[in-house]
C-alpha cells in the first residue's frame, strides 16, 4: 500500500512553483513540506526533516540543483525539473529517479510519483525485513534469513548481502562496494551507507575506507589487511578501529 510522500519543491522561478504546487495539490498521497526559491532555503529543510523526494530545478542563482543534491550526505530522491536538455546525463549520475522538462504536465508529473512510489515501497520492504530479522534473532550468529543492504547503483536498485561484503572504499565522487563475487559502484555516500551498517560488523576506519570486521586476516597500528589488500587506518579513526578489531580477534 502506497504511504504519503513528503517532498519539496525548489525553483527559483516564481511561475514554475507555482504549476509544481498546482499538480502536487492534485495527489493526496504528496505531502508538500515546503516551497523553496533557491538552494539555500532547501538545504536548511533537508538538514532539519525527513524528505522523501525533491523536485529540484537546475540553473539556480549562486548553487546550482546539481551543486546542492552533491553536497548532500544522506540524499532523498530527486526529481529533476529543468528547461534545458543538456543536464540528463549529469542528473543520472546522480541517482535522480526523473528529469522533467518545462513545462511539466500534471501526467508527467503523476509519473514521477509512480516511480517515487516503487522506490520508497522498496525501502519500506528493508525495514520491515530488518526488523522481522531482528525479532528472529538470538544471537548473531543464528538469524534466520540474511541481513541485507539496498544500493542505489546505474538506475537500478541492487540488494547486497552484508556477509558479502568485504570493504568499502570512497573513491573521488564514487563509492565502490568490494564483495566477494564483484564491485559495485554507487554515488551514495560513504557516510550515508555507514549510517546503515551494523557498528558491531562493519568498522570505519579511514575517510576512504569502511570493513567488514569478520573479514579482516590481519592488521596493526596503521592498517588492516581484508582479502589480500592492505588499508590504511586513519589517524581520526585509530583509537575506535583499534578497540573494535582487538575485541574482535579475542
Amino acid at each position: 500500500m502506497a504511504r504519503n510522500i513528503k517532498c519539496i519543491i525548489v525553483d527559483d522561478e516564481p511561475l514554475a512553483r507555482s504549476v509544481l504546487v498546482d499538480h502536487a495539490d492534485q495527489i493526496d498521497q504528496l505531502e508538500v513540506v515546503a516551497v523553496c526559491a533557491n538552494a539555500v532555503e532547501a538545504f536548511g529543510h533537508l538538514q532539519k526533516e525527513e524528505i522523501d523526494l525533491v523536485f529540484l530545478d537546475i540553473k539556480m542563482p549562486k548553487i546550482s540543483g546539481l551543486e546542492l543534491l552533491e553536497s548532500l550526505d544522506h540524499q532523498p530522491l530527486v526529481a529533476f525539473t529543468t528547461a534545458y536538455r543538456e543536464f540528463a546525463i549529469k542528473a543520472f549520475e546522480l541517482d535522480a529517479i526523473d528529469y522533467l522538462l518545462k513545462p511539466v504536465s500534471l501526467a508527467r508529473f503523476m509519473k514521477t510519483i509512480s516511480k517515487a512510489n516503487k522506490y520508497l515501497m522498496g525501502s519500506n520492504a528493508l525495514e520491515v525485513n530488518e526488523q522481522t530479522v531482528q525479532k528472529n534473532t538470538v544471537s548473531d550468529q543464528e538469524t534466520s534469513e540474511p541481513e541485507l543492504l539496498y544500493i542505489k547503483s546505474q538506475r537500478k536498485i541492487i540488494k547486497l548481502d552484508l556477509c558479502d561484503i568485504n570493504y568499502i572504499e570512497s573513491l573521488n565522487d564514487k563509492v565502490i562496494i568490494h564483495t566477494n563475487e564483484n564491485e559495485v559502484m554507487t554515488t551514495q555516500r560513504i557516510g550515508y551507507l555507514e549510517e546503515k551498517l551494523p557498528k558491531n560488523k562493519f568498522i570505519r576506519i579511514h575517510r576512504s575506507f569502511i570493513i567488514s570486521a569478520k573479514k579482516v586476516a590481519a592488521f596493526n597500528s596503521i592498517m588492516v589487511e581484508v582479502k589480500g589488500k592492505e588499508l590504511p587506518i586513519g589517524r581520526n579513526y585509530r583509537s575506535q578501529a583499534l578497540s573494535i578489531l582487538q575485541k574482535s580477534s579475542n
